[in-house]
């Protein structure tokens, strides 16, 4: 589904991302961890057209996507959530998430029809009028995951989803993303909470210092010598 080839992007004389290269099948949950500053949503950014690359390929679906403007690959089918909050604070949760459907061409009582399915999978439905700027954390992350849902992606970007929030809170997360793996969606997830990242991930990229140091299957990762040196211990 993505496959991304040799891809440098630098600020100055740091080397964010240094000869980056992975390849996400459809259908799995896949995840990157790594320290502070490594450039994982350096990535992201790169990936959704937020940052031009210096250099590299990006793919998806077959397609050369490498530097297209971030709305022309939201319609290709990817979305992203973003790790510091990224809504429109003074709008409602409906407005919130409905806006996400502002591109597509459909009457206005099916943009209704979509908004409210969706708003009743994360169990928003009943906070649909209220004003984002009042929301807990959790439903603001909720807000902002359907907001992207509400784009039809293929391919969802989780940007440190679960950063934050109470172990309740992350399992009512980890859930969600499940059962969106299992109802055909694919993940791209970010996150520093190993645990978690354990639990649901089928694969894990591992970057440091804008290079990727490891990938492999959780349990390989959990007892990857080089990636407890730079970052599980």
């Amino acid at each position: 589904m993505l496959k991304i080839k040799n891809l440098h992007k630098s600020f100055g004389g740091l080397h964010a991302l240094e000869d980056v290269s992975l390849a996400l099948e459809s259908g799995k949950i896949w995840s990157m961890i790594g320290p502070n500053g490594a450039g994982k949503t350096t990535l992201f950014n790169v990936i959704t057209g937020t940052l031009p690359a210096d250099s590299g390929k990006i793919e998806f679906m077959s397609e050369d996507i490498t530097n297209m403007k971030a709305y022309e690959i939201c319609r290709k089918g990817i979305a992203r959530t973003y790790q510091q909050r990224n809504l429109f604070p003074n709008l409602s949760v409906f407005d919130n998430v409905i806006a996400g459907i502002l591109k597509d061409r459909e009457e206005e009582q099916r943009r209704k029809e979509r908004v409210y399915e969706i708003l009743d999978f994360l169990g928003l439905e009943e906070k649909e009028r209220a004003s984002v700027s009042g929301l807990r954390p959790l439903d603001c992350k909720l807000v902002e995951l359907g907001r992207a849902l509400a784009t039809s992606p293929k391919l969802i970007l989780l940007d440190e989803l679960i950063a934050g929030l109470l172990p309740s809170e992350t399992e009512k997360i980890c859930e969600i993303i499940e059962t969106l793996r299992d109802r055909g969606y694919t993940i791209f997830q970010v996150g520093h909470e190993i645990r978690p990242i354990m639990r649901t991930s089928d694969w894990i990229f591992v970057l440091d210092e804008g290079c990727t140091i490891a990938e492999g299957l959780p349990e390989e990762i959990r007892n990857n010598k080089d990636v407890q040196s730079v970052y599980l211990e």
